[in-house]
This record gives C-alpha cells, sequence and structure tokens, in this order.
C-alpha cells in the first residue's frame, strides 16, 4: 500500500494501469479509433479504446484538440451493453485522466456521471475498473471540478 501512494505522488501511472506503446501515426490512428468507436462490432470498439488508451499517454498533442468528442465517444461506450467494452471505455477514462490530468477538468462532470452509474453494477469486474477511474480522476483533476462533477453526477 505505502508504495503505491508513494507513486500516485510521484504522479506516475497507478500500477493497474497498463502502459501503452507509442502509435507510429497517431494523427491517422485518432481517425481510426473514432470510426471504430461508432462501429457496431464489439471487437472494433475495444481496438478503439486501446488506440485512445496510446494516444492519451503518448501523443496528447493529438488528442486535447478533440478531446470532448473523444470522450464523449468514450463515455458513450461506459453505457455499453457488453461488459467487455463496458470495462475498457472505464480504463480508457482512467487512462484519459491519468495521461491528460487538468486537461480533463472539463470533461469531469460528464464522465463522473456515467462512472456513478455503472458504480452500482453487480458486476465486481465492472466496479473495480470504476473505482479505479474515480480513483484516477480524483487525483489528477481539479479539486474544485472533482467535488462538481461528483456532486452534480451523484445528484442525478
Amino acid at each position: 500500500m505505502a508504495a503505491h501512494s508513494k507513486e500516485d505522488k510521484a504522479g506516475q501511472v497507478p500500477p493497474s494501469l497498463t502502459s501503452e506503446d507509442p502509435l507510429n501515426r497517431p494523427e491517422e490512428a485518432l481517425g481510426q479509433a473514432l470510426c471504430f468507436l461508432q462501429d457496431e462490432e464489439w471487437e472494433r470498439k475495444t481496438e478503439g479504446l486501446w488506440l485512445v488508451r496510446a494516444l492519451a499517454e503518448h501523443h496528447a498533442d493529438v488528442v486535447l484538440p478533440e478531446l470532448h468528442y473523444i470522450t464523449t465517444a468514450v463515455i458513450a461506450e461506459v453505457k455499453n451493453l457488453r461488459s467487455i467494452v463496458s470495462r475498457g471505455a472505464i480504463t480508457t477514462m482512467a487512462h484519459l485522466f491519468t495521461h491528460l490530468r487538468r486537461e480533463m477538468d472539463s470533461e469531469v462532470e460528464g464522465a463522473a456521471r456515467s462512472l456513478l452509474h455503472k458504480a452500482g453494477e453487480t458486476s465486481l469486474f465492472i466496479r473495480q475498473g470504476v473505482e479505479l477511474a474515480l480513483g484516477t480522476l480524483v487525483h489528477h483533476c481539479s479539486p474544485g471540478r472533482v467535488l462538481q462533477g461528483l456532486l452534480a453526477g451523484g445528484l442525478r
């Protein structure tokens, strides 16, 4: 437990988040990720979520101009009825909060609302992911935005 707190204080990635490899053509990967997230096939959706995680970790300059659109697409997948897609989207939210930090402040309310809604699920698999994502939200975004987002999301 002490090592986990030490890593959080150092601003590093929580140990439960995997590290993704940088992408060769990040601009192209962003377009591909957004297309995959719109696809009906769950395998394509999970691939799109993986691309978003890699982009957030290594290519923030490509993600930031489209951040609201990307976050909206990921939040939509948090609500997906297929648990593997939902958990992938929840993990992707954790990556976005961890790697983009305060750049995600404007997205906190929508993300908190969808994550808090998923926190009530019976699946331990989903609840653990939500706990990770909410923890990264709290640690990496502005305290005022976090409080506002959690209150607004919790009241709904």
